[in-house]
């Protein structure tokens, strides 16, 4: 397989595009007519979705249509039909109500022709869900992650140039962690091991979006529950299921808080869908 196309599974059949493409059908079945907008998450590992997910259980439980999409590189994602990954990934999705969790494995790095592969398929994606949100990480990748930045980057430099779309998204918001929420922040707002500078949250002023979550920390810590890979500094999966648990429910106390990008607000909202 070339490197400069994504791998796609999908879990009933095997289609190939040119590049195979994996498309992982989840979450609840039929009553799909009556949902209102769509939301299209964009984000790069299988368990980045943790960090949404009181907003995407919320409004998937309001009859919108919740889809989710990453990018993961040939490094971070076992190639195996049924490996773990793949069925933690889809674990979760279940678990936040999410429509369809597309699985973008490779290539490798944060290169130009990584990028190229990247916009490619992010576009595809868009065109086939339709999402009137778009939510992604923002220019700062959370913590720093080279490949949390190249998806950011991708997807607003495909979201502002919209002649590239059929379907055109109206909205493009970044996932935005408070100063106020994590006065301690050592680079990765404590679920992480990054020691570095303390980049990882944003300033409350420059935060548009406060979304309540509240009603839905239980799907949130259901999701956190399907993965159970250690992570960074802790040694065990119930010590990072724990810590991720206190940061959703304590430490951000079930709100989701996010940056409108495009188009540009300096107005406060409490609804993503809001004017749309």
């Amino acid at each position: 397989m070339s490197s400069l196309f994504f791998e796609h599974r999908k879990l009933t059949t095997l289609a190939l595009f040119g590049s195979t493409i994996a498309l992982l059908l989840c979450g609840p079945s039929g009553a799909m007519a009556a949902k209102k907008h769509v939301l299209l998450v964009v984000l790069t590992h299988g368990d980045d979705n943790v960090a949404l997910g009181p907003l995407m259980a919320r409004y998937a439980a309001e009859g919108h249509t919740v889809d989710y999409t990453m990018f993961t590189g040939l490094e971070d994602l076992s190639g195996e039909e049924n490996s773990p990954a793949r069925g933690e990934v889809l674990c979760a999705s279940r678990a936040l109500g999410v429509r369809e969790t597309f699985v973008m494995r490779g290539p490798s790095g944060v290169g130009f022709d990584t990028q190229s592969a990247v916009a490619v398929r992010l576009i595809a994606v868009i065109n086939q869900t339709k999402p009137d949100v778009i939510i992604t990480w923002g220019v700062d990748g959370a913590n720093g992650n080279p490949r949390h930045l190249l998806v950011s980057n991708v997807v607003t430099r495909v979201f502002q140039k919209q002649t590239l779309l059929t379907h055109k998204p109206r909205k493009l918001y970044y996932i935005a962690m408070p100063e106020s929420r994590f006065p301690t922040d050592r680079g990765d707002f404590g679920i992480g091991n990054n020691t570095g500078p303390f980049l990882a949250t944003v300033s409350d002023r420059f935060i548009t979006t406060r979304v309540d979550g509240t009603r839905y920390l239980a799907q949130a810590r259901e999701a956190i529950a399907c993965h159970t890979i250690a992570h960074g500094q802790y040694s065990t999966n119930a010590e990072w299921q724990q810590a991720w648990v206190t940061h959703v429910t304590k430490t951000l106390g079930g709100t989701v808080f996010l940056r409108l990008a495009m188009p540009v607000t300096t107005r406060e909202e409490t609804d993503i869908f809001e004017e749309l």
